[in-house]
C-alpha cells in the first residue's frame, strides 16, 4: 500500500500513539525514556563483563551517564575537592569520574606542588605513573567502583547523604542556594525523585568511604602519635665552637694524576650534594641532564624609548575613565567606624605620575607583543608544512628560522635592540643560578610555567609520557614570549624584559668518560654586558677542589683536637683566646670590631663560642625526602641543603647525650661534621623533651600527617585506573560491526578505541 494512503487511513491510531508516548515521556522523564529506548529499542548491547560474570550493557551505561550527570548538578566534584585538605582520595576521584570538571586540570599540578613542599610523601615517579595511565570512561569506572563498594558492604544511608547536602550546599554556594532548592531544580529538570537523587549521592559517598577504609587499613595509633610528637617536638640546645675547613684549603698542594683518578672513579656514578654514611661529604661527579638554548631578548626600557609619549589630554582622559580606581570609601568620623561613609577621591595631581607610568607600560607591552608576534611568524613559518609530532630533529632544525638573522632584521625595522645568541650547556642547578633564566616564565591561564620546567621537559622526539602539568616541548620549538627581569648591581637598577627561547640541544644525565671533561656554562648575555666570570666547567678542577677539601678537613680535625686539649687544661674562654692568638690575630680591637672590612685569611680562622637554641630533630623519613627532592629537582638543591645539613647536625648533637639523659654536662667533645666540612668542639648539649602541652596542641595534626604519610601512596595504587580494571576483573567486549547493522548509541569498548 502506498505510504501516504496508509498514513491517511491510520491517522487516528498514529495520533493516539503519539499522545500516549508524549504523556509517558512527560511522566518518566528523559532518564526513564533513555532506559526504555535502550531496553526495548534493540540497543541492549553487551559492553563488558566484570567480577563473577556480571555484565555491563548499554542501559547500564546510559544509567551511569545519567547518575554522573546528577552528581555534577549536585556539585559533587567540588565536594570531593574539599577532601584535598585531608587526603588525596577526593581529588583522585574527581580526576577519574569528572574529567571535564573545572578542577580536573589543576589536580596533577597541585599534587606535584604538594610533593615539592614535602606535604605528600610520594615520589614524582609515582605521581607521573598514575597520571600517565589512560583512564577508562568515567561511566565504566563509576559502575565498577560503585559495585566494589557495595560488595564490600560499605553503604552510606540516604539520610546521611541528605544531611551532607544540607550542610555543604550553602557553604559551596556562599549561602546563595540551599539543598532543598538544588534538589528541586534537579527533580524538575530530570523528572526523578528525591529518593533517587539521594541514592546516587549515597553511592558516591560509599565509594569514597570504601576507598578511605582501604587507605586507613593500618590505623594510626595513639602510641604512634606520641612517638612522632615525642621525637618531632623534642628540642635541642647546644653550645660549641665551629672550626671550618674551607679557610684551611691550600690551593698550592701537589695533586697527582693518580689521586684525581682514584677520587673520580670512586664517585663518578654518584650525583653531588647527597651525603650518606659511605659518602659523608656528598661528593659526586655524575653529570646531570643538560640543555642548550637559543634566545632572543628585548629589554622593556628599549621598547619604551620607541613609544609615543603621552599627552596631557590622554592622561586626563585616563583619569576620568578610571576614576573608581582612585576612590576609597572611609567613615566620615575616623573615631567611629559605624559613622556615615564618604567617598574620597585622590586628586589628579597626586596620581598623574603613576598614570603616565601605567600608560607607558601598557603601550610598551603592546609594542613588545607586536614585535614578538612577528618574530614567531618568521621563525615558525617553516613548520607549517611539517607534521610536527612526527618530524625528525634534523627536519625541525632545517625548518626553524635563524634567530640571529631574524633579530638583526627586526631590530633594524623597529629600532629596538634584540639580544640573540646561544647558551652553554646548563644543568638544572646552573640554570637556577642564572639571574635572567631563573625567573623566566610564561603565563598559561591562571598559572605561570617556569622556563626551567619547560626546558628540561623538552625532548628530541615526541614523548610518550610527559611530566604532569608541563606541556610537551620539542627541540627547536619556540617557547614564549617569556617575561622576566633581573637586578643589575652595576647600574643599581631592575630591568624588565621579554624573551623567546628554544632548546637546541639535550644531553641526558650520564657518567663522564674521564675527569678531563669540560664544557661551557654561559647563560644569557645581553648586549655588551659580558660576564667577568669564567663560565667553563671543568670536572677535573672540581675533583681537585674536593681533594684539597679532604686535606683541609684533616687539618681541621687536628686543630679541633688541639682546642679540646687546651680546654681540658684551661677553661673555655682562655682556650679560645689562646687558639685565636696562634691561628688568627689575637683579640680584636674595638676599631676592628666595628670595621666592615672583609676577612683576610687569618681573620677567617678566628673562632668563638656559638650556640643553637630550640632545634627540632628531623626524622630519617624527612631526611630521605629532602634528599629525594634534591635529586628530582636539582635547581632547589641549594635551598634544601641548609635544611638537610642542619637536621643532620642536630641529630649528631643529640647522639652525644647519654641514654635518657637531658644534658651532656660540660664537655669538650670533638664532632667531625663532613656535610658542612667543619669540626665542632661541643661544650654542652641540653635536651628538652616534648611536653604534655605539645601533645595536646598537636595530636590532631600529627594524626592527620601520619595518616597522609601512610595513605598517600596507597591512594595512587587503589584508584589507579589499571588497578581498578584488574582487580574487578573488567573484560571489555569486542563487537564486529556489519554494513547492514550499524551501531547506534552503544559506546565503543576500550579495545575498539585502541585499535581504531
Amino acid at each position: 500500500m502506498h505510504l501516504v494512503k496508509w498514513t491517511r487511513k491510520n491517522m487516528q491510531k498514529i495520533m493516539v500513539f503519539v499522545i500516549i508516548f508524549c504523556m509517558v515521556s512527560f511522566v518518566i522523564g528523559s532518564v526513564g525514556l533513555k532506559l526504555i529506548v535502550g531496553i526495548f529499542g534493540g540497543n541492549n548491547q553487551l559492553i563488558a563483563t566484570y567480577g563473577d560474570g556480571q555484565k555491563i550493557k548499554s542501559p547500564d551505561y546510559i544509567q551511569a551517564q545519567n547518575e554522573l550527570g546528577v552528581l555534577r548538578m549536585l556539585m559533587a566534584d567540588q565536594l570531593l575537592m574539599a577532601q584535598s585538605s585531608t587526603g588525596t582520595t577526593g581529588p583522585l576521584l574527581v580526576h577519574l569520574l569528572f574529567p571535564d570538571s573545572q578542577f580536573s586540570a589543576q589536580i596533577a599540578s597541585q599534587m606535584k606542588q604538594a610533593v615539592q613542599r614535602g606535604q605528600l610523601p610520594i615520589s614524582y615517579e609515582e605521581l607521573d605513573n598514575f597520571f600517565q595511565q589512560q583512564p577508562e570512561r568515567p561511566e565504566i569506572l563509576w559502575l565498577l567502583l560503585k559495585n566494589e563498594a557495595h560488595q564490600a558492604g560499605c553503604a552510606i544511608s540516604n539520610e546521611t547523604a541528605a544531611q551532607t547536602l544540607r550542610y555543604v550546599i550553602p557553604q559551596m554556594t556562599g549561602n546563595q542556594l540551599d539543598a532543598a532548592a538544588l534538589v528541586n531544580q534537579i527533580i524538575s529538570r530530570n523528572n526523578i525523585s528525591e529518593e533517587q537523587i539521594l541514592q546516587i549521592l549515597s553511592d558516591l559517598m560509599s565509594v569514597m568511604a570504601y576507598a578511605e577504609t582501604v587507605m586507613d587499613s593500618q590505623a594510626v595509633t595513639i602510641n604512634q602519635i606520641k612517638a612522632a610528637l615525642g621525637r618531632g617536638k623534642e628540642r635541642i640546645d647546644a653550645e660549641f665552637v665551629k672550626i671550618d675547613a674551607k679557610p684551611l684549603i691550600d690551593k698550592n698542594i701537589d695533586i697527582t694524576d693518580t689521586q684525581v683518578q682514584t677520587q673520580f672513579d670512586t664517585y663518578k656514578a654518584v650525583f653531588p650534594n647527597n651525603p650518606t654514611d659511605d659518602n659523608p661529604f656528598g661528593f659526586g661527579y655524575m653529570l646531570g641532564k643538560r640543555v642548550q638554548l637559543e634566545y632572543m631578548v628585548v629589554l622593556m626600557d628599549d621598547v619604551s624609548k620607541q613609544i609615543e609619549k603621552n599627552t596631557a589630554e590622554a592622561v586626563e582622559e585616563y583619569y576620568s575613565r578610571n576614576i573608581a580606581r582612585f576612590q576609597t570609601t572611609k567613615p566620615s568620623d575616623p573615631n567611629d567606624p559605624e559613622s556615615e561613609k564618604v567617598v574620597k577621591t585622590r586628586s589628579f595631581a597626586e596620581v598623574e605620575a603613576s598614570i603616565r607610568q601605567a600608560i607607558d607600560a601598557e603601550k610598551a607591552l603592546t609594542q613588545a607583543n607586536i614585535l614578538f608576534n612577528e618574530i614567531k611568524d618568521k621563525t615558525e613559518s617553516g613548520f607549517e608544512t611539517l607534521n610536527f609530532d612526527e618530524a625528525s630533529v634534523g627536519e625541525l632544525q632545517k625548518a626553524a628560522g635563524d634567530f640571529v638573522a631574524v633579530s638583526d632584521k627586526l631590530s633594524e625595522k623597529y629600532n629596538i635592540p634584540i639580544a640573540s645568541g646561544k647558551t652553554g650547556w646548563l644543568d638544572a642547578a646552573t640554570f637556577g643560578q642564572d639571574k635572567i633564566l631563573a625567573n623566566m616564565g610564561v603565563r598559561r591561564g591562571q598559572n605561570t610555567l617556569q622556563l626551567s620546567d619547560l626546558a628540561f621537559a623538552a625532548a628530541e622526539v615526541k614523548p610518550q609520557r610527559q611530566r604532569i602539568g608541563i606541556p610537551s616541548v620539542r627541540v627547536w620549538e619556540n617557547i614564549g614570549p617569556l617575561s622576566s627581569g633581573y637586578y643589575s648591581k652595576e647600574d643599581s637598577k631592575f630591568y624588565r624584559l621579554m624573551a623567546l627561547v628554544r632548546v637546541v640541544g639535550i644531553q641526558e644525565a650520564t657518567v663522564a668518560n674521564d675527569a678531563n671533561t669540560t664544557f661551557d656554562t654561559q647563560g644569557i648575555v645581553l648586549g655588551d654586558r659580558q660576564t667577568e666570570d669564567d663560565t667553563t666547567f671543568s670536572l677535573a678542577d672540581r675533583v681537585k677542589d674536593d681533594i684539597r677539601l679532604l686535606a683541609a678537613m684533616d687539618a681541621t680535625k687536628v686543630r679541633a683536637n688541639e682546642l679540646a686539649t687546651l680546654i681540658s687544661i684551661q677553661d673555655w674562654d682562655k682556650a679560645i683566646t689562646a687558639y685565636n692568638s696562634k691561628y688568627a690575630k689575637g683579640e680584636k680591637t674595638a676599631a676592628e670590631e666595628d670595621a666592615p672590612a672583609e676577612k683576610d685569611a687569618a681573620d677567617s680562622q678566628r673562632i668563638e663560642l656559638g650556640s643553637v637554641k630550640q632545634q627540632l630533630r628531623i626524622s630519617q623519613g624527612q631526611l630521605a625526602m629532602a634528599k629525594q627532592m634534591m635529586l628530582q629537582n636539582p635547581a632547589s638543591a641549594r635551598y634544601l641543603q641548609e635544611q638537610l645539613t642542619g637536621g643532620m647536625l642536630t641529630n649528631q648533637l643529640y647522639a652525644l647525650l647519654p641514654e635518657d639523659a637531658e644534658t651532656t654536662g660540660t664537655t669538650q667533645t670533638v664532632v667531625a661534621f663532613e656535610p658542612q666540612a667543619a669540626c665542632y668542639v661541643v661544650k654542652e648539649v641540653i635536651r628538652q623533651p616534648a611536653t604534655t602541652a605539645d601533645y595536646l596542641d598537636n595530636k590532631a595534626k600529627a594524626a592527620l600527617q601520619l595518616n597522609a604519610a601512610e595513605s598517600a601512596g596507597l591512594a595512587l595504587v587503589h584508584l589507579g585506573p589499571d588497578n581498578i580494571l584488574e582487580r574487578t576483573g573488567y573484560q571489555p567486549q569486542r563487537h564486529e560491526k556489519s554494513d547492514d547493522q550499524p551501531e547506534e548509541n552503544a559506546p565503543t569498548t576500550e579495545t575498539e578505541n585502541k585499535e581504531s
